[in-house]
């Protein structure tokens, strides 16, 4: 079994109008696509997390012609709102979403829209299966192979990617106050906490904040692999 992280460049004009709204406007982050139900060939159901206001995103996306029904509600814990929508599956999105929907693939949430018109997901599945959905694809999706995996990427719990040092190092400075806002620590006092050097905490904290940041958005560090890899 092998995990592919792909970028897809769908191009302008086969872009989902709510994509490209999102990616025009200042006050969005990239919205992640949490979980969804397509019935391929008829109708879509999604959940999505918008990072941004609920207003004028929920009236657009209500004047949709192939949205059946939306509703929403505001995050608990996080800025944006959450959004279940029922849409019709037409033209190109049914293709992209049949290719993706097969039986011998998964597609490991979230599948982020980037605020540069990107798509990115990770699929996982044996390499055969991987490369038939990458030849299923229609030719007019730009696919960019970001990272292979000859494993499944550990979505459950995101901390487990990080080093024994690394864990203790990010709990030291959360217990410190580095992490509070306004900050009530450096990292000179993190440091202190540990007896090691600022340079070495202030390196493993890069580390892994990066790690976490990159799974918290569900996508990898953005060198370029060749599907030739798998």
């Amino acid at each position: 079994m092998k995990s592919l992280t792909l970028g897809l460049d769908l191009g302008e004009m086969s872009t989902h109008p709510m994509h490209a709204f999102v990616a025009e406007r200042p006050e969005y982050g990239p919205t992640r696509l949490l979980q969804w139900n397509p019935r391929v060939g008829e109708t879509n159901v999604l959940l999505f997390h918008v990072d941004g206001p609920k207003e004028p995103f929920f009236a657009e996306l209500g004047d949709l012609s192939t949205v059946d029904y939306v509703d929403s509600s505001v995050a608990s814990e996080t800025d944006g709102f959450y959004l279940y929508v029922r849409e019709q599956l037409e033209g190109g999105d049914r293709t992209l979403v049949a290719a993706y929907a097969g039986e011998d693939v998964v597609v490991v949430p979230p599948v982020v829209y980037d605020v540069d018109k990107s798509i990115q997901l990770t699929i996982v599945g044996e390499a055969s299966a991987l490369q038939r959905t990458l030849e299923q694809t229609p030719e007019t999706v730009d696919i960019s192979v970001q990272r292979i995996r000859s494993q499944v990427p550990d979505v459950a719990y995101p901390g487990s990617q990080l080093t024994d040092r690394q864990q203790e190092i990010i709990a030291t400075a959360i217990e410190a106050g580095y992490y509070e806002e306004p900050r009530e620590a450096t990292v000179a006092d993190v440091s202190d906490r540990l007896d090691c050097g600022p340079s070495t905490v202030a390196q493993h904290l890069r580390k892994a904040e990066s790690r976490l940041v990159h799974r918290a958005v569900g996508v990898s560090g953005r060198s370029e692999q060749s599907i030739d890899d798998l």
